[in-house]
């Protein structure tokens, strides 16, 4: 069908470029189906049903219904087919037209329709072959109809393949033979003559057939002729080569293609008529044999026999098909031949397997159906396909013809096919992408062995062997075909096992370790001849001949006894020359013995008719052979079932013994009647047998059968000297020679030997020893005398003095030792190897392991060696392979033993000496050179040469087992090569490092191929220890660095290389096998910056260490030392104990600690874990972070340290990092806020003396160390002294003030006669003496790093701080060592100069001011002090690098030119500072403009001041921009905030700037985080602020108290008046802005400062107000309100008390009008409320006067009535009451409530003047009082609302007013409360920011 279109893709307007793929498509469904029928087809009769509907599927493909599908025969019928005339039949008929072969599709279907047709038509006659060889008589089923119809339909399918490819030679000759078959000898002959004339002209002369196909095509037309007698026909040259050439013998059975089928046309002969229907057939006895193979059919003879008996029936045997090398089908090419790979091309000289050669459960593996099966079944199937098809068909110049050149008619003739071939591209030569991916491999092959040959040859091995066998590996190295280059036999067979791969036998190496059986019967067993001793031998072919076999059984009339016979026959021709398989051997011992009597019987018959035979003597020959066959396994079979392991019943030992007889009888006879020209063989084997007979025949003693033997042997070494006699299927007698009759005649003679060592001396090891040591290292036994026995004379040279004294066993023998010698060098591996195995566990029972050791390597020499032996060698492949597999067994034990002793048993190599070592190192370099071939293997698998022939579970089984065998050679190789260079150091010049280099090139090997990880990573855990244990290898981290990567995941991050991924999984680092690693660990990161450190996969793999070891164990000792710690660090700072420090006399009281964690310590573990913690705290500078850093590393980091200090207390260096970590500490708390500096200062002197303690004890520990120690860390000592300096000079002076030497909290007490006192511990420090100190650390400090500027800066002004310090002050001492004025300005001038050495800085970076500014600074105050003359102090500064006007001299002639140069050349600086960071420039010109310690200053001075604070620090809202420099201490920045604020208040004060001020203190307030002391800083601004105000509006201070004459009534009326005043925005006062201003600052201060300032400034502002402006505001005479007031009160009390003596109806709405209270909550109305509340008011007396508090409270009201403006006019509506006087009444309350609540000093007082008011309040009548509502403890109930109440209601109320006044006191007291609220959150989220 055609592409997919989208339809949302326009189409183009070129259509002609579309191309249809339909028929490509077609072409690759057909070819899918072809492959599905193809498979099934080739996978045996079994799957022929689902073949046969393949092939149907297949033909109705849509291929086969184009016009060119059709074949030219059918194209001819159908245009002469009436039915197909029309009207223009008179008219030539045109030619077909198909289609164009656009997309190629054209050259792959004719050849897609050749090899459909051509392989259904095989299949049909593979079909018709299985129906005879299944169907019983192959007549009958070759004459039925369906079988001839299969025929027809295979020849109509050949000759449709043949018209699309008619150069197919062999497709001819098969079309010919089934021709021939359906009796058409004229097809026959015209196929025939076809097949000969395809590339041959017959104008020419004689021309050789260019194909086998056409010989064999000429050779069968040959015959037909003659047959025919058409010598006119013989007579054509095209015939000439057949008339004068033969076809060889080997080739005639390949000349027939179908021979199961009868050929009727050899003959001119009418074919037989079939039977009559009616005729009987006679009865056969079929016998059906599972698998076509001559064990299965033997064995099916015996289960027959075993269930019918014996009968006279005919015998059909019923066998499966036969394997043979048969034509294989053939499949499409898609590659030319030059395309295939090299193993392809090489399958094409090999025949080719049949496919139903497969084993049954094989053939049920293969699923049904196949269509969707396309992996390797597919691939396998193209390639064989495709192999079949290139080897059919020769080329002229693949038969040696010469080709035609260009010669147009040669190429004409050729086919289709071969001129396809030759055109196509040639293949691409892979060899060279193999080459480079196997070029590490062999590179890193090549360098292992070469070193290990440098390494034998200088250890003294010359064996050429080894160092040949070296060799050969490294020549290979340069092939990337290693393994197809193997010569040696040993090698060949190890790879022969991995391609050849066989399961079972390979399951020998696999298998666990057999218990091996101690005793007399394994001595029997292994005396046997050895496996490897036998020849080469091929093994039993199972079907060859069993086709002839099967044929004639079945077509001839044979009973089974007959068949037996003729079985037995069969397989005597195999006896000598082939090695039956264990079912092979198993049949024939149960033929010969079920039908021993009928084989007995037959041999007596043809014995004596042999005469009768065409050839008498080659008959009687055979007879002979066969008897002695058959004696000589039945002798093979008593033995077996009557050696002592076998349990076989007594009945068949006797029936086996009468067989045995008989056959010896018969044998015997044949013996003594054979000719002497017969084989002498057969004389000689009849007397070994008859000797081995006497073996076995009881009660003949040993003596008789050693003559026996004695006697065979010198017969054979006289008469038969040159008979050797192999006899690969007998287990008794495989050797008949004279050297195998004296390893019988040894054996007889050794046996006592044998059966003592097994049976009576298994319990005590030393007689195993005495025993077994001269038997199998002779060379070790010495002897005192020469004529003792030989049991005294033999001992173990267990020491060099017996080897000195004696002599060797080896000349004093006898001859019963000589005899146990021989016998070894005859016996088989097996034998040997245990025997050196039993000497060993008899050392290992005695605890000499070093012994056992040395047996296990003989044990390996012994292996190795028997290799190369000629027994082996000789044998043939098949043979060796199993042998070979069981010695890798033993091979696998031993090393496993071996290396275990070698790696664990320091004792292993004691007398393991030079030879013996030289002999070990030999046998194993050969055993790796052998398993290196595994390696060769894998990587030709791995690099794609080749492909696994197996992927099963047992295959990678064995691949694990050779890689762990090569794992255990190469460590156990090393270990020998390790011990060879400890006893000869000689030839070696750095040994350790050769050690190292060869254990890196075992690895390199190893870890390429990903299997340095088998055998439980015991190589790399020995490479670990080794290179842990060498000290003097160079470069030790890279070979260390590969090993924990593949051990443990870990990277040490250095070396030369980087880690490879060698595929092992990561072990869990245990905490042994850390502690072993930290010594190394901890060099490598003691050579690697800190900083770097941090960043390398080391630091990963020191926290992955850290975890394996886990938390240091803690015993007594280091709890002990913890605690001294702490207390020394709590300690007062003694001034004697700093001094005694720079001497080095100061040391900690610690205890010594010995834990397991110990020798952590001593390499400094735990202070590289400090310092990894701490250096990552301090990797962001604390200058530029930008937040709060989290401390968690360094306070990890402190505590590593502090551990480390616990185990070694006098590393001066962890002393001096864990005060880093205090001072850091110290830093981070006071960087960033001020409030521990104001509030916790007890944590800061913590970190203090601690930090100051651990300086102390680093310094003087750092004095007692070696020089060459400190040489290396001169940074360190550097950063100790300057640091050390630092923290003294920083605790000296503010913000800590001197505080850490104060110690004022410890004192001593003395016990006096007057009494107890107490004393200081010792005396203070003063501050002169601190900056003396910190002066003399900075001067030791330049002496190491004299061009680091801060140590010159801080010098100088610690000399400048100790010159300011007055003399009268210091002691006599310090008086006459204070520093000159000179001094100071040296030391200012060297850091001047010192800074400025430094590079410039980069670009957009500023230069480093602080030494200039810090100059300039002391020389304006050494003028002020009048120290030094301006003129001098200018001089000085103008010739620093910053002076101005480039240097030239000023003259100073006034005070006022020297503040003018100041101010410029301060002016210059700050040019230099464009970042503006220098805010001490800023400040010290505004201080030279106006010094606000100088009364004479004026605001002139102060203007000016503050126009340069506005200029460049000031912001217009007073925000103060001062930022921390880099130079600047922690904390200092906070002090210089504090200082610059009382600076600017004293500015403002001076200017009177009340709104800048007012701003100042918002943003102070604000930002109170950041102010050094800012409480203090806080009241001394408000204090100005307030004397500010006071100056301003002219508030005067009120001294007496003038409203002690007003009556509180009065008070009440006139403070009403002043709010509502107030509320009128054109009302002002200066009182009244002052009492504004006042009450803001008092919210502002929020209680911080105690409000007595602030509310004298309110009280004195609102009295002012009261008496010049109450006093005169219009309204009522006071005194008429209060008659009033008085009144309206009596009138109320008197209706009261009506109301309550007259009973009132229940209101509805009386609870909701009258709430209740608690106590009351029975009562109902308005009498229960207010008698109480007039009892209540009567006991508490109300106080006449004002009260301050209601001064203060009426003041915020008015400002809040100011603030809030006019109320609006009230109306009677609901709404009116809450909506207008609410918020005015809430806002006129806020000042009171929050007074009450923050202000401490009033508190108390206030409330108790509130009960007064509460009393007042009840006995006032006045309306519109605003005490009525704000009491908080009235129990008065409050009026109803307004809005509840009715107009009637309203009327009836008492006072009608208070209503909407406590619903307006309600709403304000709400506002007042949400306005307090709304403030706070305000003030609170200021302060965050």
């Amino acid at each position: 069908m055609p592409a997919f279109s989208a339809l949302n893709v326009e189409p183009e307007e070129n259509v002609d470029e579309e191309i249809d793929n339909t028929r490509e498509i077609q072409i690759d469904e057909a070819l899918k189906r072809f492959q599905t029928a193809l498979k099934l087809h080739a996978q045996g009769p079994n799957h022929y049903e689902d073949a046969s509907l393949a092939y149907e599927f297949l033909f109705e493909s849509d291929i086969f219904q184009y016009p060119e599908s059709s074949t030219d025969f059918e194209r001819a019928e159908r245009q002469s087919d009436p039915r197909y005339l029309d009207l223009d039949t008179p008219f030539p008929q045109p030619l077909d037209v198909s289609q164009g072969d656009i997309d190629g599709s054209g050259s792959s279907l004719p050849q897609t329709l050749y090899l459909a047709y051509k392989n259904c038509g095989q299949f049909a006659l593979d079909t018709i072959r299985h129906l005879v060889r299944t169907g019983g008589d192959a007549t009958s089923v070759l004459e039925d109809k369906k079988v001839l119809a299969s025929a027809q339909k295979a020849l109509y399918e050949f000759s449709a393949a043949l018209d699309f490819d008619p150069s197919d030679a062999e497709l001819w000759r098969r079309a010919a033979r089934v021709a021939a078959f359906l009796g058409s000898s004229r097809i026959g002959r015209y196929c025939l003559e076809a097949a000969i004339e395809l590339d041959d002209d017959p104008a020419l002369d004689e021309i050789e057939p260019p194909s086998l196909a056409e010989g064999f095509a000429g050779v069968q037309l040959k015959k037909q002729l003659d047959v025919l007698s058409d010598d006119l026909a013989l007579s054509h040259p095209i015939m000439a080569p057949f008339l004068k050439r033969s076809i060889p013998e080997r080739l005639k059975k390949h000349l027939d293609p179908f021979p199961f089928l009868p050929n009727p046309t050899e003959s001119l002969a009418p074919s037989t008529a079939p039977a009559a229907e009616g005729q009987q057939r006679p009865q056969r006895l079929v016998i059906n044999v599972p698998i076509a193979s001559w064990a299965d059919v033997g064995m099916s003879i015996v289960h027959s026999v075993a269930a019918r008996g014996i009968s006279g029936e005919i015998v059909i045997l019923n066998i499966p098909e036969i394997p043979e090398i048969e034509d294989e089908v053939q499949m499409l090419v898609e590659r030319p031949e030059t395309d295939l790979p090299e193993e392809n091309k090489a399958k094409l000289e090999a025949p080719e397997s049949k496919p139903e050669a497969r084993s049954k459960d094989e053939q049920n593996d293969y699923p049904k159906n196949c269509a969707a099966d396309n992996g390797n079944i597919a691939e396998e199937t193209r390639a064989e396909r495709s192999v079949s098809v290139l080897s059919r068909k020769r080329s002229q110049s693949a038969a040696g013809l010469p080709d035609g050149g260009d010669d147009e008619v040669a190429d004409q003739k050729r086919s289709k096919r071969i001129r396809r071939r030759e055109t196509a591209g040639e293949a691409m030569d892979t060899n060279t992408q193999y080459a480079t991916q196997l070029q590490p491999f062999q590179a890193a092959d090549q360098n292992l062995f070469q070193m290990t040959r440098n390494m034998v040859e200088n250890l003294g091995v010359t064996d050429r062997e080894t160092l040949g066998r070296l060799a050969e590996v490294l020549d290979s190295c340069a092939s990337s075909t290693r393994t197809a280059k193997l010569e040696r036999p040993a090698m060949i067979d190890l790879r022969d096992s991995l391609v050849k791969f066989d399961e079972d036998s390979t399951r020998v190496v696999l298998n666990k370790k057999d218990a091996s059986s101690i005793g007399f019967s394994s001595f029997l067993e292994h005396s046997k001849p050895g496996s490897q001793n036998k020849p080469e031998t091929p093994m039993f072919h199972e079907t060859r001949g069993l086709r002839a076999f099967y044929k004639k059984v079945n077509d001839n009339w044979i009973g089974i006894q007959d068949v037996g016979f003729e079985w037995v026959n069969h397989i005597c021709a195999t006896y000598l020359t082939s090695k039956w398989s264990d079912s092979m051997k198993t049949a024939v011992v149960q033929v010969i013995s079920h039908l021993d009597e009928d084989i007995w019987n037959r041999m007596q018959y043809e014995l004596q008719h042999h005469t009768l035979s065409e050839d008498p003597t080659r008959a009687l020959a055979m007879i002979d052979q066969l008897v002695q066959m058959l004696f000589e396994l039945h002798l093979d079979v008593y033995e077996r079932i009557t050696n002592p392991s076998s349990a076989v019943d007594f009945g068949i030992r006797m029936e086996t013994k009468g067989r045995l007889g008989r056959w010896f009888t018969f044998a015997s006879q044949m013996s003594r009647d054979r000719p002497k020209a017969a084989d002498r063989s057969l004389s000689v084997r009849f007397l070994w047998s008859a000797v081995f007979s006497v073996t076995l025949t009881e009660g003949v003693s040993r003596d008789h059968v050693l003559q026996c033997w004695k006697s065979l042997r010198d017969s054979l070494g006289e008469e038969y000297e040159s008979i050797d006699i192999r006899l690969p299927n007998n287990a008794i007698m495989p050797e008949v020679s004279a050297h195998a009759a004296d390893r019988e005649i040894s054996k007889l003679t050794t046996m006592d030997f044998f059966l003592g060592l097994f049976q009576n001396d298994l319990s005590d090891p030393v007689s195993v020893i005495e025993s077994l040591e001269p038997v199998l290292n002779p060379s070790s036994v010495y002897t005192t005398t020469e004529d003792v026995e030989m049991s005294d004379i033999m001992a173990v040279d267990e020491d060099t003095t017996v080897a000195t004294t004696g002599l060797p066993i080896l000349k004093t023998a006898n001859q019963g030792l000589r005899d146990l010698w021989k016998f070894l060098l005859g016996t088989s591996t097996e034998l040997r190897l245990f025997l050196w195995t039993r000497l060993g566990e008899a050392y290992n029972a005695i605890d000499y392991t070093t012994k056992q050791f040395s047996c296990f390597l003989k044990s390996i020499e012994i292996i190795v060696a028997d290799f190369e032996q000629e027994s082996y060698l000789s044998m043939s492949a098949e043979t060796r392979r199993p042998l070979f597999l069981n010695m890798l067994k033993f091979l696998d034990e031993l090393l496993i033993q071996s290396l275990s002793m070698a790696l664990n048993d320091p004792k292993a190599f004691d007398i393991v000496d030079n030879k013996h070592l030289q002999s070990s190192v030999s046998a194993l370099a050969k055993l790796c050179c052998i398993l290196h071939v595994s390696c060769m293997y894998e990587d030709e698998v791995r690099v794609g040469m080749r492909q696994h022939v197996s992927s099963g579970a047992t295959f990678q089984s064995f691949l694990t087992k050779l890689r762990e065998m090569q794992v255990r050679s190469w460590s156990l190789l090393y270990t020998m090569l390790k011990a060879g260079i400890a006893q000869n150091r000689a030839g070696f010049t750095t040994p350790e490092n050769d050690l190292a280099d060869y254990l890196a090139a075992i690895h390199q090997v190893l870890g390429l191929r990903k299997f340095c990880k088998s055998s439980n990573k015991i190589f790399l855990k020995m490479m670990r220890v080794e290179l842990l244990k060498q000290n003097l290898i160079d470069n030790w981290e890279d070979y260390l660095g590969q090993v924990l990567y593949d051990l443990y995941g870990l990277k040490l991050g250095v070396g030369l290389s980087e880690v490879q991924d060698h595929g092992c999984p990561p072990e869990k680092l245990e905490r042994r096998n850390t502690t072993a690693l930290v010594e190394r660990v901890s060099v490598l990161a003691n050579r690697m910056p800190m900083k770097d450190l941090l960043k390398s996969d080391l630091k990963t793999t020191i926290e992955h260490m850290q975890q394996a070891i886990g938390q240091a164990k803690s015993n007594q000792q280091f709890i002990q030392n913890l605690r001294i710690f702490n207390q020394t660090l709590q300690r007062p700072i003694p001034p004697l104990r700093l001094y005694e420090a720079l001497k080095g006399n100061i040391a900690i009281d610690a205890v010594t600690v010995n834990t397991p964690d110990s020798a952590l310590a001593n390499h400094r573990w735990f202070f590289l874990l400090g310092m990894i913690a701490f250096t990552k705290f301090k990797g962001v500078e604390l200058n530029r972070r930008q937040t709060p850093g989290a401390t968690d590393d360094l306070r990890i980091g402190a505590t590593f340290l502090r551990q480390q200090l616990q185990f070694t207390p006098d590393q001066w260096d962890a002393w001096f990092r864990l005060a880093e970590c205090f001072d850091y500490e110290l830093d981070e708390s006071v960087l960033w806020a001020a409030d521990k500096m104001n509030k916790e200062r007890a944590e800061l002197l913590k970190y203090q003396r601690s930090a100051i303690h651990c300086y102390t004890l680093a310094l003087s520990q750092s004095r007692n160390t070696l020089p060459e120690a400190l040489g290396e860390c001169t940074d360190d000592i550097h950063d100790l002294y300057n640091k050390f300096g630092m923290r003294m000079y920083a605790s000296s002076r503010e913000p800590f003030a001197m505080e850490p030497f104060h110690h004022s909290e410890h004192k001593r007490f003395v016990i006096l006669e007057t009494g107890v006192e107490s004393k200081d511990l010792h005396p203070q420090m003063e501050d002169y003496k601190v900056w003396k100190y910190a002066a003399g650390l900075f001067k030791k400090a330049m002496e190491v790093k004299p061009k680091h500027w801060q140590n010159p800066y801080m010098l100088a002004k610690c000399i400048w701080k100790m010159y300011q310090k007055p003399p009268t002050s210091l002691d006599h001492r310090d008086r006459r060592d204070r520093p000159t004025m000179q001094t100071v300005i040296s030391a200012l001038e060297k850091s001047v100069d010192v800074v400025s050495a430094l590079p410039k800085p980069r670009h957009g970076q500023d230069p480093v001011l602080e030494p200039h500014y810090k100059i300039v600074s002391i020389m304006h105050k050494l003028v002020m002090r009048g120290d030094i003359a301006p003129q001098e102090a200018a001089d000085i500064l103008q010739r620093q690098p910053y002076a101005i006007e480039n240097g030239e001299h000023i003259e100073i002639s006034e005070p006022e030119d020297w503040d003018a140069y100041v101010i410029s050349t301060l002016s210059h600086l700050r040019e230099k500072d464009r970042s503006n960071w220098q805010h001490r420039i800023i400040m010290r010109h505004a201080r030279i403009l106006f010094d606000e310690h100088t009364e004479d200053q004026g605001y002139v001075q102060a203007m000016a001041a503050f126009g340069v604070l506005r200029e460049s620090m000031l912001t217009k809202t007073m925000a103060m921009s001062v930022w921390k420099c880099d130079a600047e201490r922690p904390g200092r920045h906070y002090v210089f905030n504090e200082r610059y604020i009382r600076y600017v208040a004293k500015l403002l004060d001076v200017l009177k700037d009340r709104t800048n001020f007012e701003a100042l203190l918002r943003r102070l307030r604000k930002k109170g985080v950041h102010f050094y002391h800012f409480t203090d800083l806080w009241q001394t601004c408000c204090i100005a602020y307030l004397r500010l105000i006071r100056q301003t509006y002219q508030i005067s201070q009120v001294v007496e108290d003038d409203f002690k004459a007003i009556s509180p009534e009065e008070f009440e009326i006139i403070t009403s008046r002043i709010s509502d005043w107030s509320s009128d925005p054109t009302s002002s006062h200066p009182a009244l802005s002052a009492l504004q201003e006042t009450i803001e600052l008092k919210k502002l201060n929020a209680g911080l400062m105690k409000a007595g300032a602030i509310d004298d400034l309110i009280s004195d502002s609102y009295t002012a107000l009261y008496f010049e402006i109450g006093k005169h505001l219009p309204g009522p005479p006071v005194s008429t309100l209060i008659a009033e007031r008085e009144q309206a009160r009596l009138r109320q009390e008197a209706r009261q008390s009506d109301k309550a003596s007259e009973p009132k109806p229940v209101n509805q709405l009386s609870s909701l009008l009258n709430p209740q209270s608690h106590e009351n909550s029975g009562a109902e109305g308005a009498a229960g409320d207010t008698v109480p509340a007039n009892t209540e008011g009567a006991q508490r007396p109300r106080k006449s006067g004002i009260r301050r508090a209601d001064l203060l409270r009426k003041a915020e009201q008015a400002v809040l009535r100011a603030q809030e403006g006019p109320k609006p006019a009230s109306t009677k509506s609901r709404g009116s009451v809450s909506s207008g006087k609410t918020p005015a009444a809430g806002e006129g309350k806020e000042g009171e409530v929050n007074d009450d609540s923050r202000t401490d000093e009033d508190g108390p007082d206030e409330d108790l003047e509130m009960k007064d008011e509460e009393a007042e309040g009840d006995l006032s009548s006045a309306p519109g009082s605003v005490h009525d509502s704000a009491d908080d403890e009235s129990d008065l109930s409050d009026a109803p609302p307004e809005d509840v109440l009715d107009e009637d209601e309203a009327q009836q109320l008492m006072f009608p007013n208070l209503t909407r006044r406590s619903m307006d006191m309600t709403g304000n007291s709400d506002s007042e409360e949400s306005n307090d609220e709304d403030s706070s959150t305000a003030e609170a989220e200021e302060a965050e920011e």
